[in-house]
């Protein structure tokens, strides 16, 4: 090109000087155009590496000129990572296998076992066209240009006789392939029907394919039932026919299961074994399988490798799986449902297995729950909610009997006053079931899910306490002297939610523990503020005591006429009970574990990242910025953190104060552990809440061994004001701790 410009002649002398200027400016990008392509490569892995071990930890770059066209430009074609239309030298644009053929016995289960390995892969977050899709004999059935009956073959078929091998496809297989497809469709419509967070949990996009919603569950049931009655009657070796049944069979009750025709699903867990022990007969067909099929979908993501699922951990996976939803239906029974706090505890413990339910588990749950208008055929959601500000702050009053909410005479109090507490409970209705809802998450969406109802409780406590002014008024309560001597009004309805408020604000906190988001140097701040929390419900929940034993001392006066609210009322107190010595066990704790950490940051052991530009008010507000919204009862200060500070002085006091500290924790876990399943309302967790309470106390124990081992090095090294470099402190991740909760420091002696 610059050859060919720089012969460019012009006859007319007038423009020529022009275009002779035109002709070089040509040449010229022409040359820089074509210097552009033989320009070098060099690897710069070790420039970029040195240069990045000058950045501090936590310092961006950013380039103000990296625009998105250039981010976008860099996907390019004919990249076999980027581009999925790619075909490399040699190969073909489609599998080259033939899913028309017949395959014997042996290939069949192979590929039903793959089929089972990559549908628990599905399970677990990896989308379809990375798993199931990836089978080109489903990829047959899902094909745009396949109808009802959705064969394998393109036509109509081979005429005349039909081998054992092509039957074992068209017949078995293909059986096997349709009910799969459409327990798919039903696991997808669970999902969808409840709170789930697409690609965080589960990937529910189909790129383009239907999931055969022509094809009925009846028909699925006849096809498998023909399957079953072919390998049956078939001619097949001893070994092999048993083990085609059970994959038929686990898909049939595994389909059954999915549209409730049956709620057995413990059933699935012996065919599974059955399935686990002829897994060896497999013969291995890896040419049924091919991601070339993702060149036919739908999608603007890059091409992803198939997936590669050993047997082992599928089995394992699908086995904890139906164990999962066999204890969801559990948790979920009659005997359960009817305690809202027993409820909400079983909640948690079935978001605490291990390992931790997959998606589809934790969507049966809340569609268990939430599916209906109902909890249970004998409880509503209404009757849940009413049933837990009775039991919490309203046991053996009026005001909570659903009785009073039958009363249609406009001049009776308890009609006025069921009118204003209906019309609470429709505003606290969504954010109370989202109580339950939200546990049914993964570990962290439910923290930040939390700290978003955090603002909506405290908007919630505003409509409360106009809701008990009027209440007030229609029906004035009695007043209680109060730990200073003022008489105090319960006010039910604004300690009911700010009792939910604060439990939320703390479970924020211990989730953060929990998901580590916090730094070494925050997780003082944290219990201090932890403890504060728990102060303020143990407060709350004595002010509720004093309440009912006051109301339950005028009802037993009368025991014949108020026999019925007095049993409440003595219920409701053991379960303040326990909630007490609860809460009290939790802030003993945290406070322990505040001064611990306190102390060690004042000795140096434990110390705060290089921060150049930040001020200690900033760093408060953008660690509490979850809290900063409340206006009623607002979480405390910088300043107040700073005065609590000043107590933790020497390592001496400290450690003292931390041995009494979890002396008295230990008293409180001992008396809860006395009480009984109706008391402290555990009913059907039994096992979670012994392993939890042994867990709590075997960080008690750890605690004080940890505040001994500093008291040790302090007197070792002349208990100096500074054990910087003679001490350091470890800390243990999720999963080696006593429990996730809680962080204890693991203290050793710095070798030097």
């Amino acid at each position: 090109m610059p050859a060919e410009t720089s012969k460019l002649v012009i006859s007319d002398d007038q423009h020529n000087g022009d275009i002779s200027f035109a002709a070089n400016r040509l040449a010229k990008e022409a040359r820089q155009a074509l210097s552009f392509g033989r320009r070098g490569v060099s690897d710069v892995t070790d420039e970029f590496a040195a240069a990045a071990r000058h950045l501090r930890a936590g310092q961006l770059v950013k380039d103000e000129y990296f625009t998105l066209f250039e981010a976008v430009g860099a996907l390019e074609i004919m990249d076999p990572k980027m581009d999925s239309g790619y075909v490399p030298p040699g190969d073909s644009f489609e599998p080259a296998f033939d899913v028309c053929r017949g395959l014997e016995a042996t290939e069949i289960i192979w590929i039903i076992d793959e089929l089972l390995c990559l549908e628990i892969a599905w399970h677990d977050g990896y989308p379809l066209s990375q798993t199931v899709f990836t089978s080109l004999h489903v990829d047959r059935l899902l094909s745009p240009d396949n109808n009802v009956p959705y064969n394998f073959y393109s036509g109509q078929g081979p005429a005349g006789s039909v081998s054992v091998q092509e039957q074992l496809v068209h017949v078995v297989l293909r059986a096997y392939c349709l009910a799969l497809i459409k327990c798919a469709q039903l696991v997808l419509h669970t999902v969808q029907s409840q709170n789930f967070y697409e690609e965080e949990d589960f990937v529910t996009h189909l790129f383009g394919r239907e999931l055969l919603p022509k094809v009925s569950t009846d028909e699925c049931y006849k096809l498998l039932d023909e399957a079953l009655q072919f390998v049956t009657s078939a001619d097949l070796p001893t070994d092999i026919s048993p083990a085609l049944e059970a994959r038929l069979l686990f898909r049939r009750k595994y389909l059954a299961s999915l549209i409730n025709d049956t709620d057995d699903w413990s059933e699935l867990v012996p065919q599974m074994y059955k399935i686990d022990r002829s897994n060896r007969l497999g013969k291995p067909l890896p040419e049924a399988f091919s991601d070339k099929v993702q060149r036919q979908l739908a999608t603007s993501t890059p091409p992803r490798p198939m997936l590669q699922v050993s047997w082992k951990y599928a089995s394992t996976k699908w086995t904890d799986m139906c164990a999962d939803i066999v204890e969801a239906e559990r948790l979920t029974s009659f005997w359960i449902c009817q305690s809202p706090h027993c409820l909400q505890r079983a909640m948690w413990a079935f978001a605490y297995r291990e390992p931790q339910p997959n998606t589809f588990a934790r969507a049966y749950l809340q569609d268990r729950l939430f599916g209906s208008d109902r909890i249970t055929e004998d409880v509503s959601h209404f009757d849940l909610l009413l049933t837990d500000i009775r039991d919490l702050v309203l046991a053996g009053d009026p005001l909570a009997d659903p009785e009073s909410f039958q009363v249609e005479l406009p001049s009776d109090p308890r009609h006025q006053c069921s009118r204003h507490i209906e019309a609470f409970m429709d505003k606290a209705f969504e954010e109370y079931l989202n109580v339950y809802r939200m546990v049914c998450q993964n570990r962290c969406r439910i923290r930040r899910t939390f700290t978003q109802a955090i603002p909506i409780m405290d908007s919630l406590e505003t409509e409360a306490m106009r809701t008990d002014e009027e209440l007030n008024k229609i029906a004035p309560r009695e007043a209680i002297p109060n730990t200073s001597g003022a008489k105090v009004h319960l006010n039910a309805l604004t300690t009911w939610t700010r009792f939910y408020k604060v439990q939320i604000m703390a479970r924020t906190i211990q989730l953060g523990l929990e998901t580590e988001i916090y730094l070494p140097d925050e997780l003082c701040t944290m219990y201090w503020l932890l403890s504060v929390f728990a102060h303020q419900q143990c407060s709350r929940i004595e002010m509720i005591e004093r309440h009912m034993l006051v109301r339950t001392l005028n009802l037993l006066d009368h025991p014949q006429k108020n026999q019925r609210y007095a049993a409440e009322c003595i219920a409701s107190r053991d379960w303040l009970r326990s909630l007490h010595l609860q809460w009290d066990a939790t802030r003993m704790m945290a406070l322990a574990l505040w001064r611990l950490c306190g102390v060690l940051m004042t000795v140096g052991v434990i110390e705060a990242p290089e921060r150049d530009f930040a001020q200690e008010q900033l760093l408060y507000d953008a660690r509490m910025k979850p809290y900063l919204g409340v206006t009623n009862e607002p979480i405390p200060s910088l300043a107040d953190f700073n005065r609590a500070q000043q107590n933790i002085k020497s390592v001496d006091s400290t450690c003292k104060s931390i041995a009494m500290d979890i002396k008295e924790a230990k008293a409180h876990l001992a008396e809860v552990k006395k009480m009984t399943p109706e008391e402290a309302k555990y009913v059907g967790t039994e096992e979670q809440w012994k392993r939890e309470i042994k867990q709590l106390e075997t960080t008690c124990v750890a605690i004080a061994v940890q505040a001994s081992q500093l008291l040790r090095l302090a007197d070792k090294h002349g208990k100096k004001k500074s054990l910087k470099g003679l001490v350091e402190a470890s800390i243990p991740p999720p999963g080696k701790r006593y429990h996730d909760w809680w962080i204890v420091p693991q203290l050793k002696e710095r070798k030097v």
